[in-house]
């Protein structure tokens, strides 16, 4: 897999870190990652919430044909998001 963006989030879900390891990727203002930060951060809480699991910790992988984007979550309660490509989309034509 080839990395190509972490973002790292606080509990509150502000957006603390961000970086791009790509430098082909469109580029985003920084109020398009705090929105994104902010999206992310709800839909972990949300999950969180209505997962049909005890205890789970909400969303911890969004996975398509193009790109996987893991969560990682501290005991601090930080969230790390780390966005990139599937090895089988890499070079292949659509």
């Amino acid at each position: 897999m080839v990395i190509l963006s972490i973002l790292i989030l606080n509990k509150a879900g502000g957006l603390i870190y961000q970086r791009d390891f790509n430098e082909g990727l469109n580029k985003l203002s920084s109020n398009d990652y705090l929105v994104l930060a902010g999206t992310f951060h709800g839909v972990h809480a949300i999950t969180s919430r209505i997962s049909p699991v005890p205890g789970s910790g909400g969303l911890e992988v969004l996975e398509s044909d193009q790109f996987r984007m893991q969560c990682f979550q501290t005991l601090t309660g930080s969230i790390s998001y780390c966005c990139s490509l599937a090895i089988c989309g890499v070079g292949e034509d659509s």
